[in-house]
């Protein structure tokens, strides 16, 4: 079993998920505060070049202007929202996504890889800057090719109340740029089964514990981590013991406890008993003693090995990471879903920012499918046009052409980033 846990944490830690879109809690912040700063800057210049920014829908409901000095009237401009406000609303957002994961009858995994695109995408985009009603769709739509399930777009346009399929189309791409183009999305679900699993080997546990922990654990993974930012912070695994931790805490410290502990063999004994005197013993310990004959045989590998991986002192640090996830989720557990569909909370708290986000919503992306049709007739303008040439090809053929799909000029700038630039605000 330890070598399973260190070949799985080696595998996670390969990942898109780990190497992408792993953060401490003020990596986060910080990258939710740049955003925020990006997006009201670019909204700010779009908004003084426009013509008459008083009537357009980006602009304040106040529309007077205020003079300068050389007699210039000056727009006034809106007031944005803040980075709190903005990770307010991509919560609510993210319950309306799994709302209508249940209309729809999508299975756990697509809403919450749908869930966690649609957080992600938001984390280096503004909420001001593309609409999240649309991209919360865009994200559910995506969601279910990337978990292998291929829905015709008129019909899921047709479930959502959505008459011109294009407006989810037009979000595509954008969606994917925005996360990297990591659609590997790992989540808890398969390891709650494994532990459950587990934990059934167990002679003293009762079937029906299980049962009611694995029901409730469940139910948790279904909403507490996709809502919260457990998934920027901890692994698959991690987020299960967790929920599991939620469900019954006895049965996740049991687990735990059986699978962190290394017992050292009796130096002098010629027996495969190991010592337990000095040693602190878990309750279980019939359990601990058949996983140290499972592990730390000398057959298997260095003693000291084992200890570094299976140790207390690993386990007290994986104890105390659990009791951190576990914390977060506890913020947001599934009973919380109706305060995010309260009506009272809603004209209360969601309300009052998104009337605040009409107001400062940027001009030149809010319209997807209007953004779309010109980013399609600027290319089409410079050699290249992604409706007629399918595989990709310039009109002229040739290679220095096909580079400026790319957006290179023939020998002048090297290949800009793919993924597209490291803020989209």
């Amino acid at each position: 079993m330890a070598s399973t846990i260190a070949s799985e944490d080696a595998r996670y830690r390969q990942s898109s998920q780990y190497e992408l879109w792993s953060f401490s809690p003020s990596q986060l912040a910080s990258m939710r505060e740049k955003t925020n700063a990006a997006a009201r800057a670019r909204i700010t210049e779009r908004l003084l070049s426009m013509p008459n920014p008083s009537n357009t829908a980006s602009a304040p409901t106040s529309s007077a202007n205020t003079p300068d000095p050389d007699g210039v009237s000056t727009p006034t401009l809106p007031e944005f929202l803040t980075p709190a406000e903005e990770l307010l609303l991509v919560t609510f957002y993210t319950a309306e996504l799994l709302r209508a994961g249940d209309h729809a009858d999508m299975s756990d995994e697509i809403k919450a890889t749908a869930a966690t695109f649609f957080k992600r995408f938001y984390i280096t985009n503004s909420i001001m800057t593309y609409p999240p009603q649309e991209m919360l769709l865009v994200a559910l739509f995506f969601g279910c090719k990337a978990e292998g399930a291929f829905p015709s777009i008129s019909d899921f346009a047709k479930t959502f109340g959505r008459e011109r399929p294009e407006e989810i189309l037009a979000g595509e791409f954008l969606l994917c740029q925005g996360i990297r183009f990591a659609l590997d999305v790992k989540h808890p679900f398969r390891a709650l089964r494994g532990a459950i699993m587990e934990l059934s080997t167990l002679p003293d546990v009762e079937p029906a514990r299980l049962v009611a922990a694995e029901q409730r654990a469940r139910e948790i993974l279904r909403f507490s981590p996709l809502i919260t930012d457990a998934y920027f912070h901890f692994t698959p695994s991690q987020i299960m013991l967790a929920a599991l931790s939620l469900a019954d805490r006895g049965l996740a410290e049991r687990l735990i406890q059986d699978t962190f502990h290394y017992v050292a063999p009796q130096p002098s004994s010629g027996t495969d008993t190991p010592a337990t005197s000095g040693v602190e013993t878990p309750s279980g310990a019939s359990a601990s003693i058949s996983l140290h004959k499972r592990t730390a045989s000398p057959s298997s590998g260095s003693l000291e090995d084992k200890a570094a991986v299976i140790g207390s002192h690993v386990r007290d640090k994986v104890l105390g990471t659990i009791e951190a996830c576990r914390d977060m989720l506890s913020k947001e557990l599934p009973e919380r879903r109706e305060h995010w569909n309260n009506k009272t909370v809603y004209k209360a708290q969601i309300q009052p920012i998104r009337k605040k986000l009409n107001k400062c919503r940027d001009p030149d992306r809010w319209n997807l499918v209007e953004l779309q049709r010109i980013r399609r007739e600027q290319a089409s303008r410079k050699g290249f046009d992604s409706d007629d040439e399918g595989e990709g090809r310039t009109k002229g053929g040739s290679l220095e052409d096909d580079a400026a799909v790319f957006g290179v000029p023939k020998k002048k700038k090297q290949l800009e980033d793919p993924f597209g630039p490291p803020l989209a605000g």
